[in-house]
């Protein structure tokens, strides 16, 4: 994957960040989101299987601003990772990747309420926490052969942000830390590294359209 969009987006972001704004409150907007997203909570897993500490993702969510202060949001988001299937003797073992391509995909849907702290200059900062559901799916192909095993889990999240409001639109950078417990560990890589957590930091701009 280029990095190129990603530094196109980053700049185009940040450029807006620090033009002249109009901010409102009190009303709906329809969000787009993509960023860098990890298995850190899991890292010796992460590590064996993908060649990046991170996956791509993206989303589409809804958020509705209540008074100037708190926003209310739903969020749909897609992560996508390639790997290879590994193997470690034991929990203190180093991985080996044993050359069958392994596909990794992840859906989260995701309801979250933001506490935004007024204006820092010409962004506005907020926190947020959120909970949902993760459903993933794993594929492998060994020699020909097609596996397939997935799940569902809870998710947790919180995260942190400054956003910058632009007539209708709404431009973002946000982190923070996605929790997914008890979602793998019941056997491959992640039984033998005793790691169950889907979950990680995560980093990701953001680009909104309200309805004024």
């Amino acid at each position: 994957m280029t990095r190129h969009p990603m530094v196109v987006g980053a700049a185009v972001l940040l450029a807006g960040l620090f033009f002249p704004q109009d901010a409102r409150a009190g009303d709906l907007a329809i969000v787009l989101d993509a960023g860098l997203f990890s298995m850190s909570n899991s890292a010796d897993t992460e590590k064996a299987i993908f060649d990046s500490k991170f996956g791509v993702g993206a989303g589409l969510g809804l958020s509705y601003d209540r008074g100037s202060r708190w926003r209310f949001a739903v969020d749909a988001r897609r992560i996508r990772r390639e790997g290879e299937r590994a193997f470690a003797a034991d929990r203190t073992s180093p991985a080996f990747q044993l050359g069958h391509p392994l596909t990794f995909t992840m859906i989260e849907g995701v309801a979250s309420a933001a506490y935004r702290f007024g204006r820092l200059g010409p962004v506005s900062p907020y926190i947020a926490v959120g909970g949902g559901m993760v459903s993933w799916k794993e594929r492998s192909d060994i020699a020909g052969l097609v596996e397939d095993a997935n799940g569902t889990s809870a998710l947790f999240e919180a995260r942190v942000g400054f956003e910058r409001r632009q007539g209708v639109l709404r431009l973002g950078l946000e982190g923070g830390i996605i929790l997914v417990p008890n979602a793998i560990g019941v056997g491959g890589i992640s039984k033998v590294y005793e790691e169950s957590d889907l979950g990680g930091v995560f980093a990701e701009l953001k680009i909104g359209f309200s309805r004024r």
